[in-house]
Protein backbone atom coordinates (compact mmCIF):
# COMPACT_ATOMS: atom_id res chain seq x y z
CA UNK A 1 0.00 0.00 0.00
CA UNK A 2 1.06 3.57 -0.62
CA UNK A 3 2.32 5.39 2.45
CA UNK A 4 0.71 8.67 3.46
CA UNK A 5 2.69 11.75 2.58
CA UNK A 6 2.90 14.95 4.59
CA UNK A 7 1.49 18.32 3.65
CA UNK A 8 -2.19 17.37 3.86
CA UNK A 9 -4.79 20.01 3.18
CA UNK A 10 -7.13 21.10 5.98
CA UNK A 11 -10.10 18.79 6.39
CA UNK A 12 -12.83 19.68 3.94
CA UNK A 13 -10.77 22.18 1.94
CA UNK A 14 -11.85 22.55 -1.71
CA UNK A 15 -9.94 20.13 -3.89
CA UNK A 16 -9.09 22.81 -6.46
CA UNK A 17 -7.38 24.94 -3.79
CA UNK A 18 -5.44 22.10 -2.15
CA UNK A 19 -1.73 21.45 -2.77
CA UNK A 20 -1.00 18.59 -5.14
CA UNK A 21 -1.49 15.39 -3.11
CA UNK A 22 -1.96 12.21 -5.16
CA UNK A 23 -3.19 10.28 -2.14
CA UNK A 24 -5.89 12.84 -1.40
CA UNK A 25 -7.05 12.84 -5.01
CA UNK A 26 -7.12 9.03 -5.07
CA UNK A 27 -9.27 8.96 -1.95
CA UNK A 28 -11.77 11.41 -3.41
CA UNK A 29 -12.02 9.36 -6.60
CA UNK A 30 -12.53 6.19 -4.57
CA UNK A 31 -15.16 7.95 -2.47
CA UNK A 32 -16.96 9.08 -5.61
CA UNK A 33 -16.91 5.58 -7.14
CA UNK A 34 -18.23 3.93 -4.00
CA UNK A 35 -20.87 6.61 -3.49
CA UNK A 36 -22.15 6.01 -7.02
CA UNK A 37 -22.54 2.34 -6.17
CA UNK A 38 -24.12 2.57 -2.71
CA UNK A 39 -24.91 6.20 -1.81
CA UNK A 40 -22.59 8.67 -0.17
CA UNK A 41 -23.95 8.10 3.35
CA UNK A 42 -23.25 4.36 3.18
CA UNK A 43 -19.54 4.58 2.42
CA UNK A 44 -17.00 3.85 5.16
CA UNK A 45 -13.46 5.20 5.47
CA UNK A 46 -11.73 1.81 5.44
CA UNK A 47 -13.63 0.87 2.29
CA UNK A 48 -12.49 4.10 0.63
CA UNK A 49 -8.90 3.47 1.66
CA UNK A 50 -8.97 -0.07 0.24
CA UNK A 51 -10.46 1.12 -3.05
CA UNK A 52 -7.77 3.82 -3.31
CA UNK A 53 -4.97 1.38 -2.45
CA UNK A 54 -3.91 3.39 0.62
CA UNK A 55 -3.47 2.61 4.30
CA UNK A 56 -6.58 2.69 6.48
CA UNK A 57 -5.20 5.80 8.22
CA UNK A 58 -5.04 7.83 4.98
CA UNK A 59 -8.63 9.19 4.99
CA UNK A 60 -8.27 10.51 8.54
CA UNK A 61 -4.88 12.00 7.69
CA UNK A 62 -6.19 13.94 4.70
CA UNK A 63 -9.76 14.72 5.77
CA UNK A 64 -9.94 14.36 9.52
CA UNK A 65 -13.14 12.31 9.54
CA UNK A 66 -15.75 10.66 7.35
CA UNK A 67 -17.76 13.89 7.44
CA UNK A 68 -14.67 15.81 6.37
CA UNK A 69 -14.26 13.56 3.35
CA UNK A 70 -17.92 13.97 2.35
CA UNK A 71 -17.57 17.73 2.76
CA UNK A 72 -14.46 17.71 0.55
CA UNK A 73 -16.36 15.79 -2.14
CA UNK A 74 -19.23 18.28 -1.85
CA UNK A 75 -16.92 21.29 -2.17
CA UNK A 76 -15.21 19.74 -5.17
CA UNK A 77 -18.62 19.17 -6.76
CA UNK A 78 -19.78 22.71 -6.08
CA UNK A 79 -16.67 24.10 -7.78
CA UNK A 80 -17.34 21.82 -10.75
CA UNK A 81 -20.98 22.90 -10.88
CA UNK A 82 -20.01 26.56 -10.88
CA UNK A 83 -17.56 26.01 -13.75
CA UNK A 84 -20.05 23.99 -15.82
CA UNK A 85 -22.92 26.44 -15.30
CA UNK A 86 -20.63 29.32 -16.33
CA UNK A 87 -19.69 27.42 -19.48
CA UNK A 88 -23.34 26.69 -20.26
CA UNK A 89 -24.25 30.34 -19.80
CA UNK A 90 -21.44 31.41 -22.10
CA UNK A 91 -22.68 29.01 -24.78
CA UNK A 92 -26.22 30.37 -24.44
CA UNK A 93 -25.26 34.06 -24.23
CA UNK A 94 -26.57 34.78 -27.76
CA UNK A 95 -30.02 33.32 -27.07
CA UNK A 96 -33.17 35.14 -25.93
CA UNK A 97 -33.44 35.60 -22.17
CA UNK A 98 -35.88 32.81 -21.41
CA UNK A 99 -33.82 30.38 -23.48
CA UNK A 100 -30.81 31.29 -21.36
CA UNK A 101 -32.78 30.42 -18.22
CA UNK A 102 -33.81 27.12 -19.79
CA UNK A 103 -30.18 26.36 -20.69
CA UNK A 104 -29.01 27.02 -17.13
CA UNK A 105 -31.68 24.76 -15.60
CA UNK A 106 -31.00 22.00 -18.12
CA UNK A 107 -27.28 22.11 -17.30
CA UNK A 108 -27.98 21.88 -13.57
CA UNK A 109 -30.02 18.70 -14.05
CA UNK A 110 -27.49 17.28 -16.50
CA UNK A 111 -24.69 17.92 -14.00
CA UNK A 112 -26.55 15.96 -11.32
CA UNK A 113 -27.00 13.05 -13.74
CA UNK A 114 -23.32 13.08 -14.74
CA UNK A 115 -22.08 13.41 -11.15
CA UNK A 116 -24.64 11.75 -8.85
CA UNK A 117 -22.16 11.12 -6.04
CA UNK A 118 -21.05 14.74 -5.99
CA UNK A 119 -24.69 15.83 -6.13
CA UNK A 120 -25.56 13.69 -3.10
CA UNK A 121 -22.66 15.14 -1.14
CA UNK A 122 -23.43 18.69 -2.24
CA UNK A 123 -27.12 18.88 -1.46
CA UNK A 124 -28.15 15.79 0.52
CA UNK A 125 -25.75 15.89 3.44
CA UNK A 126 -25.85 18.24 6.44
CA UNK A 127 -23.19 20.85 7.06
CA UNK A 128 -20.71 20.21 9.83
CA UNK A 129 -21.71 21.48 13.26
CA UNK A 130 -20.32 24.97 13.78
CA UNK A 131 -18.90 25.05 10.24
CA UNK A 132 -20.82 26.98 7.60
CA UNK A 133 -18.24 26.44 4.84
CA UNK A 134 -20.48 24.06 2.91
CA UNK A 135 -23.57 26.25 3.30
CA UNK A 136 -21.67 29.26 1.98
CA UNK A 137 -20.28 27.25 -0.93
CA UNK A 138 -23.77 26.01 -1.82
CA UNK A 139 -25.08 29.57 -1.98
CA UNK A 140 -22.03 30.78 -3.92
CA UNK A 141 -22.50 28.06 -6.54
CA UNK A 142 -25.95 29.50 -7.29
CA UNK A 143 -24.81 33.13 -7.55
CA UNK A 144 -24.40 32.73 -11.30
CA UNK A 145 -28.09 31.87 -11.66
CA UNK A 146 -29.11 34.91 -9.64
CA UNK A 147 -26.88 37.10 -11.82
CA UNK A 148 -28.44 35.55 -14.92
CA UNK A 149 -31.95 36.32 -13.66
CA UNK A 150 -30.89 39.92 -12.97
CA UNK A 151 -29.50 40.26 -16.51
CA UNK A 152 -32.50 38.67 -18.21
CA UNK A 153 -34.86 40.90 -16.23
CA UNK A 154 -32.79 44.02 -17.04
CA UNK A 155 -33.12 43.19 -20.74
CA UNK A 156 -36.91 43.07 -20.40
CA UNK A 157 -37.40 39.35 -21.08
CA UNK A 158 -39.02 38.76 -17.68
CA UNK A 159 -40.60 41.18 -15.24
CA UNK A 160 -40.99 39.36 -11.94
CA UNK A 161 -39.16 39.94 -8.67
CA UNK A 162 -35.57 38.75 -8.97
CA UNK A 163 -35.44 36.74 -5.73
CA UNK A 164 -38.80 35.08 -6.36
CA UNK A 165 -37.78 34.09 -9.88
CA UNK A 166 -34.38 32.91 -8.66
CA UNK A 167 -35.98 30.68 -6.01
CA UNK A 168 -38.51 29.32 -8.49
CA UNK A 169 -35.71 28.27 -10.83
CA UNK A 170 -33.65 26.81 -7.97
CA UNK A 171 -36.61 24.74 -6.80
CA UNK A 172 -37.38 23.61 -10.36
CA UNK A 173 -33.80 22.60 -11.16
CA UNK A 174 -33.11 20.96 -7.83
CA UNK A 175 -36.39 19.05 -7.81
CA UNK A 176 -35.93 17.68 -11.31
CA UNK A 177 -32.28 16.86 -10.62
CA UNK A 178 -33.23 14.87 -7.52
CA UNK A 179 -35.93 12.97 -9.39
CA UNK A 180 -33.56 12.25 -12.26
CA UNK A 181 -30.77 11.00 -9.99
CA UNK A 182 -33.25 8.76 -8.18
CA UNK A 183 -34.45 7.29 -11.48
CA UNK A 184 -37.99 8.60 -11.04
CA UNK A 185 -38.40 10.14 -14.50
CA UNK A 186 -38.33 6.98 -16.61
CA UNK A 187 -41.40 5.34 -18.11
CA UNK A 188 -43.79 8.26 -17.66
CA UNK A 189 -46.74 8.24 -20.03
CA UNK A 190 -46.37 10.63 -22.95
CA UNK A 191 -42.60 11.01 -22.64
CA UNK A 192 -39.99 9.17 -24.67
CA UNK A 193 -37.21 9.62 -22.11
CA UNK A 194 -36.23 11.20 -18.81
CA UNK A 195 -34.43 13.94 -20.74
CA UNK A 196 -37.67 14.82 -22.50
CA UNK A 197 -39.47 15.04 -19.16
CA UNK A 198 -36.80 17.41 -17.88
CA UNK A 199 -36.75 19.69 -20.92
CA UNK A 200 -40.51 19.91 -21.37
CA UNK A 201 -41.04 20.62 -17.69
CA UNK A 202 -38.37 23.31 -17.57
CA UNK A 203 -39.64 24.99 -20.72
CA UNK A 204 -43.21 24.98 -19.45
CA UNK A 205 -42.22 26.54 -16.14
CA UNK A 206 -39.89 29.15 -17.65
CA UNK A 207 -42.64 30.14 -20.10
CA UNK A 208 -44.91 30.88 -17.16
CA UNK A 209 -42.46 33.24 -15.46
CA UNK A 210 -43.71 36.80 -15.28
Amino acid sequence: METVTSGAAPAGAPHAAAPVAPGRAALLRAMEELAREQGVNNVGLREVARRAGLSHAAPTHFFGSREGMIRALALEGLAMLDDELCTAQERAAHLPGRERLVADSLEFVAFAQRHPAHYDAMFRTPSGAGDDTLDRARLAALDGLRALVVDVRARGDIAGDVETTFLQLCALSHGLASLAVDGMLHGLDGFASADEVVERTIRAQVEQLR
